[in-house]
């Protein structure tokens, strides 16, 4: 044969196949490329179906991880169906057998390449065989470009269901919540270590105040790296080194301040020098000044037999005593005070007492100077800081409702302990005469009384006892259970029925100015609770009236609130007002539970729950 027409074949026959292959593999990417898309929308399916059963993943994260794994497997799909090499030999024979040419063009091709031994006349007729053959076929009826409109159709309702999955996932909220909770935690954490080594760095402190100011800072360090701590748990850690750090503000460490409370001890037996032993029991030296200034004050009217100056001169030699190690200076004073107290002289001792106050003021201004102190004070603002950001960090809109009613009860615990630790009621709850007025002043009356609702206390009783933490006074019919524990009384507030309300625009002079409160109980006596009781103030009681509802039908009981719960089968429920405070004391006992905060401290969790409600 000659060997221009062999080349010219060969080329041709080459050409012929390749454009087969071409048509073939764009014949494969139409058909594969959906396949492709519906695999990596499925699985995008399932991730944003597993987001929405739990919080794991975020929507926005959903969708990019789905149109990453579309587009990867798009990607890949079309790297092999392009990218893949094969040869024309190859491609003759695959198309020999799909357009039936009886292994034509395979055999064409060897025979040009000189595989097969032929005679040149049986190749020329053979070469010439395949040639027509070639030409008569028609690709595009053998491999038709069609599109799977199925496959297409279940691509598109993949993308609904993804897009409908990822815009209505209620876990998204909650995970964006613990997220930024836990970056709020860990930026909390890197801060509480760069404090520890500000305090390590710190050449001014002595070994023992570096480990006195690093010891809090370490505990809340390890909390806070504990994975999956709650707000609970990281807040209650903050403010209890917080606390630590506070009582370090004073530049005093805490073996240090033993000798004070011995002191304070000693100087608590007089009830001349009780504002002094409790100045110095915290210990608050300036506070100690002024109250000594105060024993100066009176011992010029104070008229003491021998025996009482005797006694008052030991109590004041014994608190030197206690304060000899720690204060020599103060511890000098006091023997002065006693000295002057045992001679008689009394101008002596209300000068030693002055200069006591003296030195306990310059005292004091050294240590909220010194470096303890500075350290302390810059430490405990980091943790107060760190605490503030923490409880406002990741607040779900879900739970929003009931973190308002959990940060309502703590707040009306907080000011109930509040007020009655300072004497006085409420605001609007009438007026309450204090226990140091009533003290101060023994010829007044006793006549105040709290307006909250018809119950009564006597404010003298109060004043003397602070108030007792977590004492309170329920209603006439409401028993209070033992094991509500401290403050639950004030979570109570507020559980009765609301009758109809009173206007009161004006207000009215009370008589005596005692701070008698109208329509409330005598002293020492309480009202029965009655649900249409009409609450009245100082104002007393106007013509006009307003309907606030809530008023109780004759015959009925407390008021009910019934809904379909989910583990009554029966499809009705009602809780009860009382009810629902129980559900939020159950709340804090379950964090006062836990296993990383101690029992004791139901302060902090307190502290918690009504810096919410600021």
């Amino acid at each position: 044969m000659n060997a221009i027409l062999a080349e010219q074949l060969t080329v041709t026959l080459s050409r012929r196949v390749r454009r087969w292959d071409r048509r073939l593999r764009l014949v494969n990417t139409i058909t594969w490329v959906p396949r492709g898309m519906v695999l990596g929308l499925a699985v995008g399916v399932a991730l944003a179906t597993a987001a929405r059963l739990r919080p794991w993943l975020l929507p926005e994260e959903v969708l990019r991880l789905t149109v990453a794994l579309t587009g990867a497997v798009t990607l890949l799909i079309l790297l092999v169906i392009w990218g893949w090499p094969r040869s024309v030999t190859r491609n003759a024979r695959y198309f020999d057998q799909r357009f039936d040419l009886k292994e034509r063009v395979s055999t064409a091709l060897e025979l040009l390449a000189g595989r097969i031994p032929a005679s040149p006349l049986l190749a020329e007729w053979q070469l010439t065989d395949t040639a027509q053959a070639t030409a008569r076929v028609r690709a595009a009826a053998h491999l038709p470009l069609r599109v799977r409109w199925r496959e297409v159709l279940v691509a598109l309702l993949l993308a609904g269901a993804l897009a409908w999955l990822l815009t209505t996932n209620p876990q998204a909220e909650r995970l964006r919540a613990r997220r930024e909770l836990d970056a709020a935690i860990a930026t909390q954490a890197a801060a509480l270590e760069e404090a520890i080594q500000a305090v390590e760095e710190n050449a001014q402190l002595s070994p023992a105040e570096q480990m006195a100011l690093t010891e809090p800072l370490r505990e809340a360090l390890e909390i806070l790296s504990q994975p999956g701590i709650s707000r609970e748990e990281a807040v209650a850690a903050l403010a209890e080194a917080s606390q630590a750090l506070g009582d370090l503000a004073d530049g005093l460490l805490p073996e240090a301040a033993a000798p004070y409370e011995q002191a304070a001890r000693e100087l608590a037996q007089s009830e001349m020098t009780g504002r002094v032993a409790q100045a110095l029991r915290q210990p608050d030296l300036g506070e100690a000044a002024e109250a000594v200034e105060g024993v100066a004050r009176d011992l010029a009217q104070s008229g003491l037999s021998e025996s009482q100056r005797q006694d008052l001169a030991r109590q004041f030699e014994a608190a030197a005593e206690a304060l000899q190690a720690q204060n020599p200076a103060l511890s000098q004073n006091l023997r002065d005070v006693a000295e002057a107290l045992r001679r008689g002289d009394m101008a002596a001792a209300q000068q030693a007492l002055n200069q006591t106050a003296q030195v306990l003021r310059a005292q004091q201004e050294q240590l909220e100077q010194s470096a303890l102190a500075d350290a302390a004070r810059a430490a405990q603002q980091q943790a107060a800081t760190g605490q503030r950001a923490v409880a406002q960090a990741g607040h779900e809109e879900s739970t929003a409702g009931v973190s308002e009613e959990l940060s309502g009860a703590a707040s009306s615990m907080a000011e109930e302990q509040g007020a009655a630790g300072q004497g006085q009621a409420q605001p609007g709850a009438g007026e309450v005469q204090s226990g140091a007025e009533a003290q101060s002043a023994p010829g007044s009356e006793d006549s105040g009384t709290t307006g909250a609702g018809p119950v009564g206390s006597q404010a003298e009783e109060a004043g003397e006892t602070g108030a007792g933490a977590g004492e309170s006074f329920a209603p006439a019919g409401q028993s209070a259970d033992a094991e509500q524990g401290e403050g639950e009384a004030a979570l109570g507030a507020g559980s009765g029925e609301g009758g109809a309300g009173v206007d009161t625009t004006t207000g009215a002079q009370v008589e005596g100015g005692t701070g008698q409160v109208p329509f409330s109980a005598p002293e020492g006596e309480f009202h029965d609770y009655t649900p249409q009781h009409a609450p009245t103030t100082l104002g007393g009681q106007s013509d006009q009236l307003l309907d606030v509802g809530g008023a109780i039908p004759e015959g009925q009981g407390l008021p009910l609130q019934e809904g379909e719960l989910a583990p009554n089968p029966a499809g009705e429920a009602a809780l009860t007002y009382t009810g629902a405070l129980r559900a939020f004391r159950a709340v804090v006992s379950q964090a006062l539970e836990s296993g990383r905060i101690p029992l004791d401290q139901r302060d902090v969790i307190h502290d918690y729950f009504s810096s919410l409600a600021r």
